[in-house]
């Protein structure tokens, strides 16, 4: 990701107002992907079928489509989620190593290991949850879940790309396309909605497929092979287990509070064949997401801009024999850089709260929302906020190669999500969403306590555990 911080950097260097906005407009569209932006599309479609259509049952069309979909996302994301980390550590390995060569061929190979297993997960499932609908309505349910784990995959390197501008004008040609779509096939209800998200994120595939292929082509002189699958290789190395289970148990851990009150007899009930949704929880937990949009914008400039280089400079400065003291001031820039990103999180999300919590009110009724979901939102909208917190200790730890402590905390993501999200439920409505936002209380003290103790031994254990 180097290479993109260079360029956000360089436009920051404008010193201009605009400049300010472009630099955090671009992070934020980079790091949010598919999954915040997707929310913002659905929540479009929904704001049109409310204000602008006057055919049929558009709301429950609406919300059928929009869990459909939810289902596919939220499936594929967790799916891919074993192969995202293993692959981005493998393309990094490669750049290293300086055999970039390496890494279209094997995108092209987990590409097809991908699509492969996706299509042996969704066809059972599929049938299995969708017994009453067409044969057309499941094969678009087959279709969009194996498009959304190549997004998925796809993803990956193109958020790396220096191409950025073109990756951001994907996005909006993919999911604009979507509303468009939404439009057009309206009359076609819930398949012409699932068609709408289908054509949508396949645009999108190809537009981000074409722009890996461009900017990272196979040298034929070096490597003959189109497709190649080195990542599963021992020649290669170990597959990175450890990052694969990470990486899964932490999209279980973003979902399984959601699922949890989708299938609790208490709160959740059926929309479309078995497929469920909670009234009670699914608006405000998706909306306060949308919250989270500046706070993600300002880590992923921090991560890729101040850490990044810090990073750099203390391992080359260990590699290439630096001086004592360059080495402690660099490990303090890096401590530094942590600090700096955390503090403005906390900040600018925390003055975006404030602003939610006093324009709550009116938000709801735009969105036709009850009121009587109003402090779940307010807890939901701390939830997330935490959640990003946890999220940007866990993108260190990554970085600093600390596999075991990523493992082990995203695993207690899923273990206390889980206990305290059943707790909240036995509880009562008023301590709904409090199980998710408690869980990421402890995980981000927690785990902040675990990256301080890293940071601080740094240098000793680089030299003295050799």
């Amino acid at each position: 990701m180097a290479g993109i911080g260079f360029e956000l950097k360089q436009i920051l260097k404008e010193q201009s107002l605009l400049s300010v906005f472009k630099t955090f407009g671009y992070s934020a569209v980079l790091s949010s992907g598919p999954w915040v932006i997707s929310m913002i599309i659905i929540l479009g479609i929904g704001l049109s079928n409310i204000y602008i259509s006057r055919t049929g049952d558009p709301n429950n069309i609406m919300l059928q489509a929009s869990v459909t979909y939810v289902s596919a996302l939220a499936l594929s994301s967790i799916y891919t989620g074993f192969t995202q980390l293993p692959f981005t550590r493998f393309t990094a390995d490669r750049i290293y190593e300086n055999r970039a060569y390496l890494i279209l061929p094997n995108f092209f190979g987990t590409l097809i290991v991908t699509i492969l297993i996706a299509f042996a997960i969704v066809l059972p499932l599929a049938i299995f949850l969708f017994h009453n609908q067409s044969n057309l309505f499941i094969l678009l349910y087959i279709a969009l879940f194996v498009v959304l784990s190549c997004v998925w995959m796809a993803n990956i390197l193109a958020a790396s790309l220096k191409l950025y501008k073109l990756v951001i004008l994907f996005y909006l040609l993919g999911y604009g396309s979507i509303y468009f779509c939404s439009i057009v096939f309206k009359e076609y209800q819930v398949v012409g909605l699932l068609l709408s998200f289908l054509i949508g994120n396949g645009i999108l595939f190809i537009l981000l497929f074409l722009g890996i292929v461009y900017f990272y082509p196979s040298s034929s002189s070096i490597n003959k092979k189109l497709v190649r699958f080195d990542m599963y290789r021992q020649n290669f190395g170990k597959f990175y287990w450890k990052l694969g289970w990470s990486g899964m148990l932490y999209n279980m851990g973003i979902w399984i509070d959601k699922v949890i009150f989708w299938y609790s007899p208490v709160v959740g009930y059926m929309v479309i064949d078995k497929l469920h949704a909670s009234m009670v929880y699914d608006f405000p937990i998706f909306l306060a997401y949308l919250s989270i949009i500046p706070g993600m914008a300002i880590f992923f400039y921090r991560l890729e801009v101040d850490f990044a280089k810090a990073y750099d400079n203390f391992y080359r400065a260990i590699t290439k024999h630096g001086t004592l003291k360059q080495i402690k001031q660099y490990k303090q820039d890096m401590i530094d850089a942590v600090k700096r990103s955390i503090q403005e999180i906390l900040f600018v999300q925390g003055m975006l709260n404030l602003l939610l919590f006093l324009g709550a009110e009116t938000l709801f009724e735009i969105l036709q929302i009850p009121k009587l979901y109003l402090p779940l939102f307010y807890v939901d909208v701390i939830g997330v906020q935490l959640q990003l917190g946890f999220m940007s200790i866990l993108a260190y730890l990554y970085y600093l190669d600390r596999q075991k402590d990523a493992l082990i905390y995203t695993l207690l993501f899923v273990v206390l999500n889980i206990l305290f999200t059943w707790l909240s439920i036995q509880l009562g409505p008023y301590f709904y969403g409090y199980g998710f936002s408690v869980t990421l209380l402890i995980l981000f003290v927690s785990s902040i306590y675990t990256l301080n103790q890293i940071l601080q031994e740094l240098d000793y254990k680089t030299y003295m555990l050799q």
